[in-house]
């Protein structure tokens, strides 16, 4: 079950204590399915399996009449405070910290972590106990880490050392797997676990309209359960959870795209914040104000990003082929930890919508300049293009591993401006199941046999909320925006500035080298046809060819292609009037910028 590390606490069990808890093992957890609907329920689970653990507890130790031991139970009439938010209010929602009346309160819970201030060690591990069973039963293959630390006057101190106690449970707990199927056993096919049998009566059998006799784990049981559940709080309809559902024209626009986005040195940022305060008043109340930014800020920018694509949607009906169809399928909305499904043609778009949305937010609640600089919240963001009967897990570990390289570049000291990380994008288009090891994949399949780089990703977006990353554009960085990307993107599309077919043999043209592909610029110029001029600096004395098709990048100076990666997205970008101007629809780009 759970690992707890109780550092040096002496054992005097009236010792009044704090508590870190962390459940191990999310990410494989949520996406170990191929099914949409088993990852929605376990998103809902993670969501509230830390605060329904913790209840759980408290309710079953109050309800016990002797302890262990036989004797009375001591804790029937413990005060409990869980709420450490109004949920009805939107402004001056934080409430006040108060341990001296309370036997357990809540600092504050939110993506899969929480902070539990308990009146005594032996209160603490009675319900950590219950804690840890709870969890196993009720995800199947959770674990719950604990860190305790006894509770002194200095916050500060005891915030540092509940982390270092945390980093070192993790380190140490065995990776406890729940057991396998036995020969004799029915299994379920993509997991491997023991299957069980669902009574007909059972809701998930009238839910599933699958094949009736399909064996199921215990625990997408218990994710299918959760997504009923989900189903009745928030009213979903059946067919967001049909990928099918969400391509533009079924069996001849089949692409989606799953999108990964993660908030930027939260960690960091939340520690500039408390680092000084040693106050417990003064450093809880601010600790509860930043996990409380952080849920509603990204929670809420995702539910406007969802709600305008999908009425832009319906009101395009040239664009969606349909009405009422719905183009974005929420998987998780955990803190800053987002992902979801959604037509490929809008997911470039999607994540623009987001960074710009998201850029406006700052941990300490606040609007101004200095605080945006500080605390702004900033975030990368990968994209797996994908078919809508690829298998979504794989889709999702490609996204993430986009995710991974997006903040790689963004932490790199060139692209950032004075310690601030901005927002970065980048993406894949899966083809085959392969891709999972995405540097790999690079490495081996978009490096030419001459040495040039395919690939610009990832890309810088601009938002004006912050500013922009002034030290990014200072170093002239112009190949990495992403308003570039979809500048030439656009550019490509339209038949009048290259016909689709040329435009496609050069992107085929581009794995063969250098010389292959400079034969077919030279091809395409004797008729007229240019590459888009953003990036085109003609030198009055000399004109060099390669510079129409490659530049220098990295500091080895590596050959890389211009526009690979427009031409890979054009047949998966379009276009719709977003607030910060995408084109609709069939709109010609200004041709001012494009080559005469």
């Amino acid at each position: 079950m759970g690992n707890i590390e109780e550092g040096n606490i002496e054992e005097d069990k009236t010792k009044t204590v704090i508590a870190m808890y962390d459940v191990r093992g999310i990410q494989k957890y949520i996406y170990r399915t191929p099914k949409v609907r088993n990852a929605i329920g376990a998103s809902y689970i993670v969501e509230n399996i830390i605060e329904d653990a913790l209840k759980y507890a408290i309710e079953s130790i109050k309800n016990e009449q002797t302890d262990g031991a036989g004797n009375k139970n001591p804790y029937v009439n413990i005060k409990v405070k869980l709420e450490w938010y109004d949920k009805g209010k939107e402004k001056d929602c934080i409430c006040g910290y108060n341990e001296e009346n309370n036997d357990v309160e809540v600092l504050f819970i939110g993506g899969g972590n929480a902070f539990v201030s308990y009146s005594s060690i032996d209160l603490c591990r009675n319900i950590n106990q219950r804690m840890s069973k709870y969890t196993l039963v009720n995800s199947y293959s959770f674990q719950l880490a604990v860190a305790i630390h006894e509770k002194s006057d200095n916050y500060a101190n005891d915030y540092k050392s509940l982390q270092e106690k945390m980093a070192d449970t993790k380190a140490d707990m065995a990776v406890a797997k729940p057991l396998g199927a036995l020969p004799v056993m029915k299994t379920e096919l993509k997991s491997g676990y023991p299957a069980v049998f669902i009574d007909k009566g059972d809701e998930i059998f009238r839910l599933t309209n699958e094949k009736k006799n399909e064996p199921k784990s215990y625990e997408t049981v218990l994710k299918l359960r959760a997504y009923i559940k989900k189903k009745k709080e928030k009213r979903l309809e059946k067919e967001e959870t049909v990928f099918d559902n969400l391509v533009l024209k079924k069996g001849e626009d089949s692409q989606l795209a799953v999108v990964h986005i993660d908030g930027n040195n939260m960690g960091l940022r939340i520690r500039g914040l408390i680092e000084n305060k040693e106050n417990y008043n003064d450093a809880v109340k601010e600790m509860r104000k930043v996990s409380y930014q952080i849920t509603s800020s990204f929670r809420k920018v995702f539910d406007e990003m969802h709600d305008y694509f999908t009425k832009a949607a319906k009101e395009e009906v040239a664009f969606s082929g349909k009405e009422n169809k719905y183009f974005i399928r929420e998987i998780l909305v955990a803190g800053d930890d987002i992902t979801y499904v959604c037509n490929a043609g809008i997911a470039l778009e999607t994540v623009e919508y987001y960074c710009r949305k998201i850029s406006a937010y700052a941990m300490n609640g606040k609007t101004d300049k200095e605080s945006i600089d500080n605390y702004g919240f900033s975030v990368c963001a990968g994209i797996a293009f994908i078919g809508s009967h690829f298998p979504f897990y794989i889709g999702y570990e490609v996204a993430e591993s986009c995710c991974s390289i997006a903040k790689e570049r963004a932490k790199k000291e060139e692209y950032m401006d004075n310690g601030r990380i901005g927002n970065f994008l980048d993406f894949h288009i899966c083809k085959n199941i392969q891709a999972q090891d995405l540097k790999e994949t690079r490495k081996r399949e978009y490096i030419t046999r001459s040495g040039e780089n395919l690939l610009i990703r990832p890309y810088y977006i601009h938002t004006e909320a912050c500013n922009g990353n002034s030290n990014f554009e200072k170093n002239n960085k112009e190949y990495f925006s992403f308003e570039n990307l979809k500048h030439n993107i656009k550019y490509f599309q339209l038949k009048d500035n290259i016909p689709h077919s040329f435009a496609k043999q050069l992107r085929n043209t581009y794995p063969q080298g250098q010389s292959q592909t400079e034969m077919f610029n030279s091809f395409l110029l004797s008729r007229g046809f240019k590459m888009p001029d953003e990036y085109v600096k003609e030198n009055e004395d000399s004109k060099k060819e390669e510079s129409r098709l490659y530049f220098d990048s990295g500091k080895d100076r590596v050959k890389t292609a211009k526009w690979y990666d427009a031409l890979e997205l054009m047949d998966y970008y379009k276009s719709i009037k977003t607030e910060k101007g995408g084109l609709a629809d069939g709109e010609v780009p200004d041709k001012n910028r494009a080559s005469k």
